[in-house]
């Protein structure tokens, strides 16, 4: 038999063990989920990047639950929890980042080396400054500790299901409201 038909054969064989054994996983993950959401009597879930307020690093992905008076934060094996009738607010907020990249290109170095020489080469590739936006979004638990105003935030950025936590809170009317003498 012939060796790449022996290759191709083994790396088939491996690509389809390996889609089995992820979607497996996946399901069971899915499932240990949602049996973990049924526990906490949780009407929403998320998992997001945590970005601030926590005592955990930044980045560090975090599972959200709202529970009916809590919002429970799982986290590299840690829970916290933030009592419903503390939250002042609950929205997500936007950042723009501006970056600007100086860049060349090696089109414009070909195509002015063929029509130019050695001096096209240099103008055509000349770096040139591109300017690109980057908003990150961030969905922010306003909070109330010891006449304290605090915040919990996490990245949110592409992830449309943090929206359903805001939408839940602002129709619970559960907002805690205080006078802070400043």
């Amino acid at each position: 038999m012939d060796p790449v038909v022996i290759v191709l054969s083994v790396f088939i064989l491996f690509c389809l063990f390996m889609a089995y054994y992820t979607s497996h996983n996946q399901s069971k993950n899915k499932k240990n989920l949602s049996k973990l959401k049924d526990q906490k009597n949780a009407s929403l879930f998320i998992t997001l990047s945590h970005f601030y307020g926590l005592p955990i690093a930044e980045n560090t992905l975090t599972r959200i639950f709202s529970c009916p008076n809590e919002y429970e934060f799982l986290a590299n094996g840690n829970t916290f929890k933030l009592n419903k009738s503390k939250i002042t607010d609950v929205t997500i907020t936007n950042d723009v980042e501006i970056q600007k990249n100086n860049v060349s290109s090696i089109g414009g170095a070909i195509g002015g080396a063929i029509l130019f020489g050695p001096i096209g080469a240099m103008i055509g590739g000349r770096s040139k400054e591109k300017t690109s936006k980057i908003v990150n979004s961030y969905l922010i638990f306003t909070f109330l500790d010891n006449n304290e105003i605090k915040y919990i935030a996490f990245n949110c950025t592409n992830d449309f299901k943090a929206q359903k936590i805001v939408k839940e809170f602002k129709q619970s009317n559960l907002r805690a409201e205080t006078t802070i003498n400043l």
